[in-house]
């Protein structure tokens, strides 16, 4: 009798503990089938953000306070203004609104010159964008050969 009365207990307390510490919501999600997307490596965003900016300053020089979408797209044809929706940057992010993109910025922040530069999570971000948008999934067997090449064609 005492052992299935510390058996009784110590379910009780797993099932709490299990509740406690979001094994239901876990268990809910599973059930749910929830989709987790794979992230790219950091490696890969900073070979990509290195590809892009060597471009950049070869053919248009080192800007000076960072690098702003204008400047990728007056390089890189076949990038498009949707890529970089979402983007962000020192200051803000960029978005598409009425079919052109605008650099939103954050009001809470004090403005200054390089606002406009895109990040790290901004190139991140752009890379996702841009391997959705011609289908090829960098974590599985897409390459940055793959990007740039979609990048270069005219």
């Amino acid at each position: 009798m005492k052992n299935i009365l510390i058996a009784v207990v110590a379910v009780l307390v797993f099932n709490a503990l299990f509740v406690y510490s979001g094994g239901l919501e876990l268990l809910m999600k599973t059930e749910q089938k929830e989709v987790v997307q794979e992230r790219v490596g950091t490696d890969v965003v900073m070979v990509f953000r290195f590809t892009l900016e060597e471009e950049v300053q070869k053919k248009m020089g080192m800007p000076i306070e960072g690098y702003e979408p204008k400047m990728f797209l007056q390089v890189f044809p076949g990038l498009v203004e949707t890529d970089f929706d979402g983007v962000q940057a020192s200051i803000g992010h960029y978005e598409i609104q009425e079919g052109r993109l605008v650099h939103v910025l954050d009001k809470t922040k004090l403005v200054h010159s390089a606002a406009g530069a895109i990040t790290r999570e901004g190139v991140e971000t752009l890379l996702n964008n841009i391997a959705d948008r011609i289908g090829v999934d960098l974590t599985q067997n897409g390459t940055i050969t793959d990007i740039m090449s979609a990048l270069i064609a005219q």
